[in-house]
């Protein structure tokens, strides 16, 4: 678990990258938290795309 304030640094990035391009209410749920966290880290990465709901989804 990543704790809350690496996770608004995380977002923070992201946003300064991408915009905001999630509900942020999916933090809300555990369980899209960890994954949104990943799919985050691999955008920041260059692995992949900007995150969408629908990859929460």
């Amino acid at each position: 678990m990543v704790d809350e304030t690496v996770l608004i640094m995380l977002v923070q990035q992201y946003a300064g990258k991408f915009g905001i391009t999630f509900s942020s209410t999916l933090l809300d749920d555990p369980e899209k938290k960890e994954k949104l966290i990943g799919l985050i880290q691999e955008a920041l990465a260059g692995k992949r795309g900007p995150v969408t709901d629908e990859d929460l989804m």
